[in-house]
């Protein structure tokens, strides 16, 4: 899930929210100069950039924990559920492949009230990311929500989403830590290509695989 996670925040679409989303947080360019305001700028950066992904791993957490949870209350629905993550994965490695376009949540206008102490815009900003996530990253969350609901196993799915979490942000909080790491991030956008599409394959393989299983046991 932590592989998961870092792969999915390097996608390119990901990679270019990195400058948007450092925006919002605020601080960033304050961060890259010298002296004693550029020292005081790299930490506020540093700072809003932990509370953003504090907020991010708080809301993926929860969603972990509340689909183990609905899928442990309707566990007794039998092929339902699990056949339901199968077409679910399949939807989503088609979307990723652009075979099935889908319009998928993107974060749009948001904002977030500039009277809030900038800890608490960081941190609500983070839970907001978390929420409405990115046409990049909802495929793949999309998928282990399904996958984490049919386990019907709360603790495991808090631990497996938090994981997921910690992964996705590590872009933001280096880019965070470091200024001049932005660019060799975004840079990368060149090479990333490929993820997406080699995720689209591996969700359609795993929601084959998983939907030949119910329907035919003997395989």
């Amino acid at each position: 899930m932590l592989a998961a996670g870092l792969l999915t925040s390097l996608t390119p679409c990901m990679l270019s929210m990195l400058p948007i989303t450092l925006g919002y947080l605020g601080g960033y360019d304050s961060g890259t100069g010298g002296g004693a305001d550029g020292t005081r700028g790299n930490r506020r950066a540093v700072l809003q950039s932990l509370w953003f992904a504090a907020g991010l791993a708080t809301t993926l957490t929860g969603l972990g924990v509340m689909a183990a949870l609905l899928g442990k209350v309707y566990g007794q629905i039998g092929l339902g559920l699990p056949i339901a993550v199968s077409l679910i994965a399949i939807l989503m490695g088609l979307n990723l492949l652009e075979v099935l376009p889908l319009r998928l949540p993107s974060l749009g206008n948001l904002e977030v009230p500039k009277t809030w102490p900038q800890g608490v815009r960081s941190y609500a900003l983070g839970i907001t990311f978390g929420l409405i996530a990115s046409p990049c990253s909802t495929p793949v969350l999309a998928t282990l929500l399904a996958w984490i609901s049919a386990s019907g196993q709360p603790i495991l799915g808090g631990i497996l989403l938090l994981c997921y979490a910690l992964g996705y942000v590590v872009p933001i909080v280096l880019a965070g830590i470091f200024a001049g790491t932005l660019k060799r991030l975004l840079a990368l956008r060149q090479w990333s290509g490929w993820i997406n599409p080699a995720s689209g394959v591996l969700l359609i393989g795993f929601g084959v695989f998983s939907l030949l299983t119910r329907l035919v046991p003997a395989i």
